[in-house]
């Protein structure tokens, strides 16, 4: 898994050059202005190469290395040109991100496509720190590649420069641009498991036996006979097969308002209880349950469903952290 090495004073000043022609932007397009093209350590061999067969037909009048020196000038040149093409023109944009738990990596989505003038081959994508992300594109289409960083604290995590770079055609150059996309990916807390059955209710009862009760809407089972109940909830059918006097159980779902509380993990720091409240969160929005959160200065109404629990994650993720404005509607401050 290919990384980009750590930053050098060259690096630093290659950095400091692309900022100014790169600002931060939504889109980006690579031209003359914001391409780099460097040999790489084949094209300074090859340099070094054409020096040394200059030099020997120079001293030996030859003309013969005098045409091999001119044609390997001319295989570098043309090299340098179609590596420089293959970037040129290329517009980069970004699509929305998919939130994360923290630990995970965050997929940054990094749309490529170029005019019918060129089709960009033999590309590399890559954050400072993270793995190579490849792509190729054909002639007048559009590619949409996953470029991934480590996400290590919950919150906005904003995009670093992105390296665009590619060795095509021969090797020989390495052409690259670092641009600055502005995009970001929402990072939730780290869950971390815990017992609802504790937290919620002591250890003596569950979660699930709370969430429902004994009624008449859907059928849950059979159960034996007890004197007292009701014959005509007697399974007549299963004691005509000699399986004994049983009876039907229903159930119906229990209009019961659960809350989690920043002081359900009294003794903690803030960022285990907000993993463990993750987990919770996370359980209760599984079971179908109507639930609220209660945070310090902050109170989330009761609810359920995915838009629910979607909101009460971002909740969680962007909870006291700097600079950060929730888009929560319906979030009491106390």
């Amino acid at each position: 898994m290919e990384k980009l090495k750590s930053t050098s004073w060259v690096a630093r000043r290659i950095e400091a050059w692309s900022e100014k022609r790169n600002p931060p932007a939504d889109e980006v397009i690579l031209n003359r202005k914001n391409i780099l093209i460097i040999p790489s350590s084949q094209g300074v061999l090859l340099a070094l190469a054409i020096l040394v067969v200059l030099i020997a037909a120079i001293n030996y009048e030859n003309s013969l290395g005098f045409g091999l020196a001119f044609m390997m000038v001319s295989l570098f040149l043309v090299a340098m040109l179609h590596g420089f093409n293959n970037l040129n023109g290329l517009r980069l944009s970004t699509m929305p991100c998919s939130p994360v738990f923290c630990g995970e990596d965050a997929a940054f989505q990094i749309v490529l496509s170029s005019d019918d003038t060129g089709s960009p081959e033999s590309l590399e994508l890559l954050f400072r720190g993270s793995r190579v992300s490849r792509a190729g594109m054909s002639r007048a289409t559009e590619e949409q590649v996953s470029v991934f960083l480590p996400a290590s604290r919950r919150g906005e995590l904003a995009a670093p420069k992105l390296y665009v770079r590619s060795r095509f055609p021969t090797g020989l150059f390495s052409t690259w641009s670092i641009v600055n996309l502005q995009t970001h990916c929402l990072v939730y807390p780290r869950p971390v498991a815990v017992s609802l059955k504790e937290v919620l209710h002591g250890a003596s009862s569950g979660v699930e036996s709370k969430l429902v009760r004994s009624g008449t809407d859907d059928f849950h089972g059979f159960r034996s006979f007890v004197p007292g109940d009701s014959l005509k909830q007697v399974a007549w059918k299963n004691v005509a097969r000699g399986q004994g006097m049983l009876v039907k159980q229903f159930i119906e779902p229990v209009d019961e308002q659960l809350w989690l509380d920043w002081d359900m993990f009294f003794g903690f720091s803030q960022e285990e209880r907000l993993s463990r409240l993750c987990y919770c969160v996370l359980q209760m929005a599984s079971l179908g349950a109507t639930f609220g959160v209660k945070l310090p200065g902050i109170e989330i109404s009761p609810a359920a469903g995915k838009k629910h629990k979607i909101k009460v994650l971002r909740a969680l993720a962007l909870f006291n952290l700097p600079d950060t404005k929730s888009p929560l509607s319906d979030i009491k401050r106390g």
